[in-house]
């Protein structure tokens, strides 16, 4: 710019005339040597100007490229910083080796004549937790190599920008460019080394944790396919007769070493892997106890509850029913439990169902369950044990042995009319049955089948019992929960007990004979055989057009429904109303009252929400559908929509809560619940009456709880027209001073109102310290003016007519 200002000054100083017009002849134009060298000079400077715009141009793509490199430099260091810890990983490889080398023990590690399905099961679980863990590192693995190499890449590139190596013309410039370039260098030296060695560790542990996902799936494989082997060859003879001398023999303490070591890694693993699920489990635990517990004290305060806890036996000790209830059904929920897991949860509702008991059955009955569980857990020690030997099968032979011989016993016994539920003496004998064969396949060499029949034997005689008396207990803790809470809001079910009585609905059999037959078939392998097609469909995909479903989608979003409308029941029991006319007149704690309804609303949609989310049902896929049905509703349900919306209202803005004392149709009312559509009030002569909330709001309210449940009252008093007066009013007004229902502010009052046909009437004004007591206290009332009256000698006329009869002039002449 600065040798065009020159060119146009010297222009302007050869040539100030060059603004006039020119008035001579046109000659031949000539340069001087001035126009020469005015010309070059222009030329030399467009060159140079060209050249430093492309200088600075490159100068300035110079330092956006360092300083993307210096950022470039910085994301490095971070993600160096954020490296994952390899120590953690080699030792998580090294953890995963030892482990694998447990596995393989009494599979390819002394592995004995013939394997055993208990060390297979157990050993393709661990496996497939493991690959599981290793996956997840992996994955960690791989993308945090791919962050590293990413970013190399990126800082290779740079080399590859021709800005890096165009140089300024000018020394000064090239300095400065040196020295920049030199800095930068310096300080992503270290940096691209640590990227070097940082990926070369990960390339090498990328390589380990490939070789070791293959070595498990290699391992894992095997297992598949000796378990289908034993699973094809149940029936056939694995080992020699039990009188006959083995061909191989392993130490029973190295066999008892490694399963201890299979299955308490397997426990680990899968109570780390269901830390919410055995959450949930304490909450529902504590959930349950809590509504026993209320129930018992529900059952104290109304003098129903009987000292012998006969037909009460739930509430005798609520924590251990609550415990023993929720175990029994809420296993069912953890998906694929290893043995050892179920075998902890079955133990201690065992012992929980034991202590509740305890004195409340028969001394026989208490020692045949106590046997029992103790033979049910010998025999689940038994099965911890994962490889064949003779010691064991001994073992299994006197365990069986035992259990069949006290089973026929007790069969026989005439104690059996003693039982108190009498469906028992049936897993009796199915336990009688299961052992027998059990002894007889493990003579003959059977191992396998034999040891799954004991297992199945005691697990299905104890997880029978079990059943049946959960069974009976959750029977009875709804039956007397429908005699503890009678309002219509607080009865957790629409079952009609009184019809059902003491009988256990067949419902509760079917659902509890399922379970136990699932639980006992989940211990024969060829139940895996035939439940993963039952799996498949239930959890393969369906197309309806567009839309894809399976069934278990569909069961989970019905489960999910039912289970937030039975919470939403359960909040309506738990937040039970006080009943406002009762005898005892304790204070009761402050209800929800009409906060109940958005809370209920609140757990209904959430539920939705979640059936919708496990279902994979997508909410976009219904907004024709809701629509159409918006205008429906427009339409057709504008009284019922009028009534939720009302419902909201009242729950919001709480013109009226539960529990208030209101007046509707000239009578005195209690409101007792606010439901999503309508309310229900209970009228001072005993009935419910259900209101629409639509009409709640419409109409005039009288809302005496508002107020503070104080009610302006009159009582009207005629008397005589010669009494004295002022002596009457003072008395009148002593008499309403002296009672301690009536309120001293306002002050009660008579005051005289009309002349009268036959009386001065007067009117007694007065406030009502609650409404409750309007009618008492107006007959009270009544009692003593008329008592003082009398006493004084007061008279209160009441209406009469004189009539006075005239002869009339014609009836004398008739006489």
């Amino acid at each position: 710019m600065k040798h065009l200002s020159l060119l146009f000054v010297l222009l302007w100083l050869t040539n100030p005339l060059a603004a006039q017009p020119d008035t001579t002849q046109e000659k031949t134009p000539q340069e001087s040597p001035l126009v020469k060298q005015l010309k070059k000079i222009a030329t030399d400077g467009a060159i140079k100007s060209r050249r430093e715009f492309s200088e600075e141009r490159m100068a300035n793509r110079q330092r956006i490229m360092l300083e993307y490199a210096r950022n470039l430099n910085q994301q490095a260091k971070l993600l160096l910083k954020k490296a994952i810890d390899t120590n953690h990983l080699n030792q998580f490889l090294k953890d995963t080796k030892k482990s694998l080398e447990i596995v393989k023990d009494g599979i390819w590690i002394n592995p004995g004549s013939n394997q055993t399905q208990r060390n297979l099961t157990v050993s393709a679980a661990v496996l497939t937790e493991l690959s599981a863990r290793l996956a997840r590192q992996k994955q960690l693995l791989d993308n945090y190599a791919a962050k590293l190499t990413a970013i190399k890449l990126k800082i290779d590139s740079l080399s590859n920008d021709p800005s890096v190596y165009a140089l300024p013309s000018d020394s000064a410039g090239l300095i400065k460019y040196v020295k920049r370039m030199y800095v930068t260098a310096k300080e992503m030296a270290p940096v691209d080394s640590a990227l070097e060695k940082a990926t070369a560790n990960l390339e090498e542990l990328q390589l380990r944790t490939d070789l070791m996902a293959y070595e498990l799936r290699s391992v894992q494989g095997d297992i598949d396919i000796y378990s289908s082997r034993l699973s094809a060859h149940t029936f056939d003879q694995e080992f020699p007769y039990i009188w006959t001398k083995p061909v191989k023999s392993r130490p029973l303490a190295e066999i008892l070493a490694f399963s201890i070591a299979k299955e308490s890694m397997m426990l680990r693993f899968y109570v780390e892997n269901h830390l919410l699920s055995l959450l949930l489990l304490f909450i529902l635990i504590i959930c349950s106890w809590y509504f026993l517990r209320s129930l018992k004290y529900q059952l104290h305060q109304e003098s129903l509850l009987s000292q012998d806890y006969n037909e009460q036996l739930v509430v005798r000790y609520p924590l251990l029913s609550a415990i023993l209830i929720v175990l029994s059904i809420f296993q069912f929920v953890f998906p694929s439990p290893p043995f050892i897991f179920n075998t902890v949860l079955w133990v201690v509702s065992a012992i929980c169902l034991w202590l509740i008991f305890h004195q409340h059955i028969s001394p026989y009955w208490q020692r045949f369950w106590t046997v029992i569980v103790l033979l049910f857990i010998a025999a689940s020690a038994e099965n911890f044990i994962l490889q064949a030997s003779r010691p064991e099968r001994y073992l299994m032979l006197a365990l069986a042995a035992c259990g069949s011989i006290y089973a026929a016993f007790i069969l026989t016994t005439v104690h059996r009319i003693e039982l108190r539920e009498k469906k028992i003496k049936y897993a009796i004998m199915f336990l009688f049955i299961l052992l027998v064969a059990s002894i007889l396949f493990n003579i003959c060499g059977r191992f396998n089948i034999s040891k799954t029949l004991l297992i199945s034997g005691y697990i299905g005689v104890v997880t029978a019992i079990v059943f049946l008396w959960v069974i009976r207990l959750i029977n009875q803790g709804l039956t007397l929960a429908f005699k503890a809470y009678k309002q219509p809001s607080a009865q957790l079910f629409y079952v009609n007990f009184e019809r059902v009585g003491e009988n256990t609905p067949w419902p509760l059999y079917l659902i509890f004979v399922l379970g136990w037959i699932m639980l006992v078939a989940r211990n024969f392998y060829s139940f895996k055989r035939f439940s993963v097609p039952v799996i498949d469909f239930l959890t393969s995909d369906r197309t309806i057009g567009s839309y894809s479903f399976s069934i278990m989608g569909l069961l989970v979003f019905i489960l999910i429904l039912f289970c937030s409308f039975v919470l939403s029941r359960l909040v309506s029991y738990f937040a039970t109303e006080p009943d406002s006319f009762h005898q005892s007149g304790e204070k009761r704690k402050k209800p929800l009252g009409s906060w109940l309804l958005i809370v209920r609303i609140f757990i209904i949609t959430i539920g939705l929400f979640f059936a919708f989310a496990a279902a994979g049902i997508p909410l976009d896929k219904f907004a024709i559908v809701l629509g159409a049905l918006g205008v429906g509703v427009g339409l057709g349900l504008q009284g019922l929509v009028n009534n939720l919306i009302s419902g909201l209202i009242i729950s919001f803005e709480r013109p009226v809560n539960v529990g208030d004392i209101i007046e509707i149709n000239g009578k005195i009312a209690t409101m007792k619940s606010i439901g999503f559509r309508s309310s229900i009030v209970t009228s001072s002569d005993g009935p419910n009456v259900i209101i629409p909330n639509g009409e709640l709001l419409s109409n005039q309210l009288v809302n005496y709880s508002m107020s503070k449940n104080i009610k302006k009252c009159s009582l009207m008093v005629g008397v005589a027209y010669d009494s004295n007066l002022e002596n009457i009013r003072n008395q009148l007004k002593q008499i309403l001073q002296d009672d301690e229902r009536i309120l001293h502010f306002p002050a009660p009052d008579a005051f005289f109102k009309e002349f009268g046909d036959n009386a001065i009437e007067m009117e007694v004004i007065y406030w009502v310290r609650n409404i409750k007591e309007y009618f008492p206290l107006r007959s009270d009332l009544i009692s003593r003016i008329t008592t003082a009256f009398k006493a004084e000698g007061i008279v209160i006329p009441f209406a009469q007519q004189e009539i006075f009869v005239k002869n009339l002039p014609g009836d004398h002449k008739e006489k």
